[in-house]
């Protein structure tokens, strides 16, 4: 159960990440020469979600979250788009295809918190059972 909780929970930090990098491609949508960026899995990082043997997180800073020290780092990255450009100016950023991936992040992210909640409501029945 929690093998599956902890895979929940990295697709949920892969998630909230991607909801970053789209905003801020939005919000650059007028910078000139600024290049879109998106989330990408690292095809390591695929194959050892699909075993499930530990979640793994992308650490910004030594000190934040320790335990994850011994854990492999960087199971996804943030990839910047230099093949296209929209517009003269050198911008590449598309402001509808942007709109329709963030609501597609914001649509898994809801799914997975729903998941993670059931799970852990599985978990509390199941210790509430055992106090009758």
């Amino acid at each position: 159960m929690f093998k599956l909780v902890d895979k929940l929970s990295v697709g949920l930090s892969r998630a909230s990440l991607r909801h970053t990098v789209l905003s801020n491609n939005l919000a650059n949508f007028n910078t000139p020469g600024f290049k879109r960026s998106d989330v990408v899995d690292n095809p390591s990082f695929s194959r050892e979600l699909a075993k499930a043997q530990y979640s793994i997180v992308r650490r910004t800073h030594a000190r934040h979250l320790p335990g994850l020290a011994s854990r492999t780092d960087g199971g996804f990255s943030v990839v910047q788009d230099n093949s296209t450009t929209m517009r003269t100016d050198g911008n590449n950023v598309d402001v509808d295809r942007e709109r329709v991936l963030l609501l597609e992040n914001q649509l898994y992210y809801e799914s997975l918190i729903d998941a993670v909640s059931r799970k852990l409501g599985q978990l509390r029945t199941v210790i509430g059972e055992g106090r009758r």
